[in-house]
């Protein structure tokens, strides 16, 4: 079995979880921004609405596809510093170049060239950003085997992925001072500084050889793994909650720019509530995970999620406060169960990669990670094709009934995802 070398200290885990400021804020970036970059109005458009959301969608597609490859081919590494610290040190850098050039279309009208730029460099960002954060993700399984300290983990991942949101939160402020470029500049700067300390102090010893008679292959790895049962309760659920999750966060830009009629760095304070109570309760879950188990709180997520982000549809109807102080009330109520997303799943997965060791005799983090991908991408890029129809719905009479709609829509996929989860059969960490 993979073990980190030498007992996991503080310093250790620290330089692992900073990790997190990469993991999500450049696709954080991209769901909320990239389309206003390249199609901010049906006017000004550099590339069609149709096309670059057909792009996007393709990007997740291909970034779906690659994962479970890139997983099985990291399981399977070997080098002298290990099967996942190659990936991250030759990675990152053309992930944050490419991630910067995304931002600077070649030219400043609608053109068949910047269709060409934008489609072939979203491809290349998803492709290297699976060669990047599936290693980087599969070493928590390999970090520590017990339950509560994985909570830890997951629970100093999580503050680095929310440091990632503050940046995230600001990307308006940003934007309006110094313009798209610096956008590209900002995060792929965080990219390359929050992936050095995991390849500087993380060391791997080398795995243990496979038992006489282990399964080989990458499509036998992909039937095992498609039929963990555990698995699969986790993929759909988590699965769904993109689908909102993204939903979201596509919806706050084109909800304080076309129905509150502000100007874009007012996102900034629109997601200000969201990331606070996101902080608070990053602490409140990982104590009431450890006590009633992760089980009960990823449901509580699921069901948290599905009651209170439909509220949206409901701003500007309710009989007190401005449109804006609702919409900053619902958003900071959204952002309750979202922490525990942003705790609970990967420390969830490494449980399941444990269950499927005493099944096959085999550690194989990556695979997880990468079949799981396809799961939650195609969701996003379905999720993006949903948001893509209904945008613009309503946008000219000012009642922005597509932006309701999806917010509807993104609590609905958060309620069938809480009753999927109910069959999880991974209890184990419950108290006795």
């Amino acid at each position: 079995m993979l073990r980190v070398v030498g007992s996991l200290g503080f310093g250790r885990k620290l330089a692992y979880a900073m990790g997190g400021i990469a993991l999500n804020l450049a696709n954080l970036v991209i769901s909320q921004w990239l389309f206003v970059r390249y199609v901010p109005s049906e006017q000004a458009a550099l590339v069609p609405a149709a096309w670059f959301g057909a792009f996007l969608m393709l990007g997740r597609l291909t970034d779906a596809v690659t994962d479970p490859l890139i997983g099985y081919l990291s399981d399977n590494t070997r080098t002298r510093w290990g099967r996942r610290i190659p990936y991250i040190l030759f990675g990152a850098v053309p992930l944050a170049l490419v991630f910067c050039l995304l931002w600077t279309p070649p030219v400043g009208h609608q053109h068949w060239f910047n269709a060409l730029y934008a489609c072939a460099l979203i491809q290349l960002y998803f492709l290297l950003y699976t060669a990047v954060c599936t290693p980087y993700l599969s070493l928590l399984p390999e970090i520590s085997p017990d339950a509560a300290e994985r909570i830890n983990i997951s629970t100093m991942q999580a503050i680095f992925i929310m440091v990632g949101t503050v940046v995230f939160g600001g990307i308006g402020i940003i934007l309006e001072r110094w313009g798209w470029l610096a956008i590209g500049l900002v995060v792929a700067a965080l990219t390359l500084i929050s992936f050095v300390p995991t390849v500087l102090v993380i060391r791997e010893r080398p795995p243990a050889r496979p038992p006489a008679g282990a399964p080989a292959g990458l499509v036998t790895w992909l039937k095992l793994t498609l039929t963990n049962r555990p698995f699969l309760y986790v993929v759909v659920a988590t699965s769904l909650y993109w689908i909102a999750l993204n939903l979201v966060l596509m919806l706050v830009p084109f909800w304080v720019t076309d129905y509150l009629g502000l100007k874009k760095d007012a996102v900034t304070l629109l997601m200000a509530p969201f990331l606070a109570s996101n902080v608070v309760f990053f602490f409140v879950v990982n104590v009431l995970a450890k006590r009633f188990g992760k089980y009960l709180l990823f449901l509580i997520t699921l069901l948290g999620s599905a009651l209170v982000i439909p509220l949206v549809t409901l701003v500007g109807h309710l009989p007190w406060g401005t449109p804006f102080a609702q919409s900053a009330l619902v958003f900071g109520l959204a952002g309750v169960p979202v922490a525990g997303f942003l705790v609970l799943p990967y420390a969830i997965l490494a449980d399941v990669v444990d269950h499927d060791e005493q099944r096959t005799g085999l550690r194989r983090e990556a695979i997880f990670f990468g079949v799981q991908a396809i799961f939650q991408k195609s969701a996003i890029a379905l999720s993006i094709v949903v948001f893509g129809l209904l945008v613009h719905v309503g946008a000219a009479d000012g009642s922005a009934l597509g932006l309701r709609i999806v917010a509807g829509l993104a609590g609905l996929a958060c309620l069938i995802g809480f009753f999927v989860f109910l069959g999880y059969p991974l209890r184990s960490d419950r108290p006795r």
